[in-house]
């Protein structure tokens, strides 16, 4: 069972010089403070212990869903510091009551994942999916859509709303004049599959949403929100309020848009991970720096979970890569790494 005495906090904070932002892994976070107290001590200590909170709050949302998150929200602060691995301070500065500070906070991977699961709470696959959403506007249902409109509130809404830390990074399409060649309002209300596609291509994205938002009479704005590569028919969400609060109304819709679309990604994901499945290859290498190389690429794959090598020698390696998800997707992460699989009988040639 797992135990928060067993646990060895390897807190490090490091003050002797600022460090620029990084984001290495989905474990570690930036986080900004502000915090007043009695005095600089106790403000410095309340500003720490809500940097390891928002940090663990932020993670723990990446790595499942919303429900599942919910669930850790009760955790004391004595409980969540023994989840943090290391802290690190970027820059601050501090009053006599004040303490305000960029800090960037690192979760220890092993001790979360544990957590998690004897909470039996399924993590999906760390790997980054990135939506881009067209949302076009119509005030009245006899008005025709807008989209690249100055009168798109819709638009207005999702282009000011803040960035969320998360697994799934879900933008607006760019007001560009390439977005703008690729796609207009009225081709996004037929759901024209060629352009949803280009804008796809050319934007890098997973998959692209169209939000057709409606204020509906008196029952408030009505979202028709549909994917390009999902083959479910399109989502209704319905958002209470009245149009003469249309900013409030809009930003709660693009919350609850953004809500839906990262759940259902995050239980797609968590499908794939308790998929299991084991490959045979042999990769030929000239110089063993290459085959160093490669493992370590192999390695940093977030569907691969172990790369076994059962013979070595002659300038070849023969492995075992186990993955989770389907063939599919390892194919594709692969391939996103520069590596060819070919098959040959019940073994393939890894090329890279």
């Amino acid at each position: 069972m797992f135990n928060f005495k067993s646990l060895v906090i390897a807190a490090t904070l490091l003050l002797s010089a600022p460090i620029a932002w990084a984001q290495n892994s989905i474990y570690t976070v930036n986080i900004n403070v502000d915090v007043t107290d009695v005095n600089a001590a106790a403000a410095r200590e309340k500003a720490m212990n809500s940097a390891y909170r928002q940090a663990f709050d932020i993670v723990v949302r990446k790595l499942t869903t919303a429900q599942d998150a919910a669930k850790l929200s009760a955790m004391t602060d004595a409980q969540i510091i023994n989840f943090v691995k290391e802290i690190s301070v970027v820059s601050e500065k501090s009053s006599n009551v004040r303490y305000i500070a960029d800090l960037q906070v690192t979760l220890n991977e092993q001790i979360l994942k544990a957590y998690l699961q004897e909470k039996d709470i399924q993590t999906a696959v760390a790997d980054k999916s990135k939506i881009v959403i067209i949302p076009i506007f119509r005030e009245f249902e006899s008005d025709a859509p807008l989209l690249w409109e100055a009168q798109n509130l819709w638009l207005s809404t999702w282009q000011q709303r803040p960035v969320h830390e998360s697994l799934v990074e879900i933008v607006p399409l760019p007001d560009t004049p390439i977005s703008k060649a690729e796609i207009t309002a009225e081709q996004a209300q037929s759901y024209d599959a060629a352009a949803l596609q280009e804008v796809a291509l050319n934007n890098n994205a997973n998959d692209v949403y169209v939000a057709d938002a409606l204020f509906d009479g008196i029952e408030g704005l009505k979202i028709t929100l549909t994917s390009l590569k999902s083959e479910q028919a399109a989502e209704v969400i319905r958002i209470p309020g009245d149009r003469r609060m249309a900013e409030q109304v809009l930003a709660r819709g693009a919350d609850e848009v953004s809500r839906r679309i990262e759940n259902k990604i995050k239980n797609a994901n968590i499908a794939q991970s308790k998929m299991q499945s084991t490959i045979s290859a042999i990769y030929n290498y000239e110089k063993l720096s290459d085959w160093i190389n490669v493992e370590k690429q192999l390695k940093s794959i977030p569907y691969v979970r172990k790369v076994q090598v059962d013979a070595m020698g002659a300038g070849k390696v023969q492995m075992k890569i186990d993955f989770v998800g389907s063939d599919e997707r390892i194919w594709s992460a692969l391939r996103n790494k520069g590596f060819n699989l070919k098959q040959f009988d019940n073994f393939y040639l890894l090329e890279y």
